[in-house]
């Protein structure tokens, strides 16, 4: 039931609390092998409607649409039809940003022996520079300022629609 969207309570349960059981005996019916018991509980759900903003983590960018990752856990997408073309542009990455984002700059201090090399390559693969960080063939950006959208890797946005299939919710948001 965790982390599922439950139709009855329209929502996704993330946790529950103070379960109280309500009968004093659970009910055998003929066409289940299960007991069933009235319970109570408080639930803690997520909920998302339409016309309510909320923040993402930005995890692809692409003409089509904008990828985000909401608390870590539920996919969101906005649509280019849903980016406002007279406040935001996609600028394709240059060959130098694309070259940029690829490699490393490894021309630091001299390494004294091989083991430091090793360890000065692996620490450098691990953190990733600001350039290394841009992904895919370009950026959504502000139009005038070429300053990319979710800079800091969030963005916040208005829920559009929330569709439902298979007991998960997609989120489709839009940009103001």
């Amino acid at each position: 039931m965790l982390l599922r969207f439950v139709p009855q309570i329209r929502g996704v349960v993330l946790g529950y609390s103070n379960i109280k059981v309500l009968s004093k005996a659970a009910l055998l019916y003929s066409d289940s092998p299960f007991g069933q018991l009235e319970v109570s509980a408080q639930l803690l759900l997520w909920r998302p409607i339409s016309g309510m903003s909320l923040r993402g983590s930005i995890n692809v960018q692409s003409p089509d649409h904008i990828g985000l990752l909401l608390w870590d856990t539920f996919n969101a997408s906005i649509p280019a039809s849903f980016i406002p073309k007279s406040k935001y542009e996609w600028r394709p990455f240059g060959d130098e940003e694309l070259a940029a984002g690829k490699t490393e700059d490894t021309s630091s201090s001299e390494q004294s022996s091989d083991e430091t090399e090793d360890s000065a390559k692996s620490d450098a693969e691990e953190t990733p520079s600001k350039e290394s960080a841009k992904f895919g063939s370009g950026e959504w950006v502000l139009k005038g300022t070429s300053q990319g959208i979710g800079a800091s890797g969030s963005l916040e946005f208005v829920v559009a629609d929330v569709i439902r299939a298979d007991n998960v919710l997609s989120v489709t948001g839009a940009l103001h």
